[in-house]
């Protein structure tokens, strides 16, 4: 209750009670209305952290009105850095010790075309620690730049290539035909592996980007730009499920990497892909952000697993060139080949 029935402090109780109901709505549209409703898809791409900045002003306010109040914003600012912001602390990296024997790293890349790196690939192998990288927007120049690493197996086939320091024995597009037509861009390419003795699908993963329609929001286009984010919505959904009934088709152990362009915070992200191990969800400390658009960072690259692998760590690269950062994971197998 109001520490008193005088003015000032009925205000600074109601205020303090308005920030943490609209924390709790913030979370709620963000989990369940985004990429259903205009609004909670400007909030997914957008700058979360703004909501933070009216605590600049309450918590001086609190401290000299009522300090019990305090609480309400401790609670409210967990909500907004939580389930709102996707801060992850990682927690469940403490259960298993890494193994350098057992484990393999995996590193997803959005290259811009790879034109703007500042690094060679060679360079980025290592200093990711990579075993397997995934890259998309692989343009023709830099995919002829990877057919000839040494010591390395490579996929340049597609627009999304892969880096493999384990042979790869088979791949495999999935059709994008109809997406097209229908104004998608989504490539999914499945790679089968040997890795030690046992056969490992690696699935690099493009799909569509709601830029178009956030791009014409933040113009001041309000209709239009509502309407075409719900026309790429619509396809996003789309190619999040057929990419996934891609890979069940697909027995044994299983990664998916690659630029989603959809944070895993969205409902129809969660809908398609929710049962899978995303590497930064579980194991990854931090916000995780992978693609800057000045002081945007939005987490929509990727590195999924199946039940057979075990998440040990996940983190993020650092900035090569391109406008998006590394999503690096390092995973173990279930059990031994």
């Amino acid at each position: 209750m109001p520490r008193s029935t005088a003015p000032w402090d009925r205000a600074v109780w109601a205020v303090a009670v308005i920030y943490l109901a609209g924390a709790l709505t913030a979370a709620a549209v963000l989990w369940m209305l985004s990429d259903r409703w205009w609004v909670a898809t400007t909030l997914l791409f957008g700058p979360r952290w703004v909501l933070l900045v009216p605590l600049a002003g309450l918590v001086p306010a609190m401290v000299l009105k009522d300090r019990q109040l305090l609480a309400l914003l401790a609670v409210a600012s967990l909500i907004l850095i939580g389930p709102v912001m996707g801060m992850r602390i990682g927690w469940r990296r403490l259960i298993v010790r890494p193994d350098p024997s057992r484990d393999i790293t995996v590193a997803s890349l959005n290259a811009m075309g790879g034109e703007a790196l500042t690094k060679s690939t060679v360079e980025l192998l290592h200093d990711w620690g990579a075993d397997i990288a995934a890259v998309q927007e692989c343009g023709s120049d830099y995919a002829r730049t990877l057919t000839g690493l040494l010591d390395w197996h490579t996929d340049t086939t597609s627009t999304v290539c892969l880096i493999s320091r384990f042979p790869i024995l088979d791949v495999i597009q999935m059709s994008n035909e109809g997406l097209r037509e229908a104004g998608g861009a989504g490539v999914v390419v499945t790679a089968l592996l040997d890795i030690d003795g046992a056969r490992v699908f690696v699935t690099n993963i493009h799909l569509e980007t709601p830029r178009a329609g956030l791009e014409r929001i933040r113009a001041g286009q309000l209709i239009s730009g509502a309407s075409t984010l719900r026309g790429k919505s619509a396809l996003r959904e789309i190619e999040l499920r057929r990419a996934r009934r891609w890979v069940d088709q697909f027995d044994g152990p299983h990664i998916v990497a690659g630029d989603f362009n959809t944070p895993a915070e969205s409902p129809i992200y969660r809908a398609a892909w929710s049962d899978w191990q995303n590497g930064f969800s579980r194991v990854g400390r931090g916000f995780g952000g992978t693609r800057w658009n000045g002081w945007i960072r939005a987490r929509i690259d990727h590195v999924l697993a199946n039940t057979d692998w075990i998440p040990l760590r996940a983190w993020n690269g650092d900035n090569v060139g391109s406008d998006h950062v590394a999503m690096i994971a390092r995973l173990r197998l279930a059990t031994k080949p």
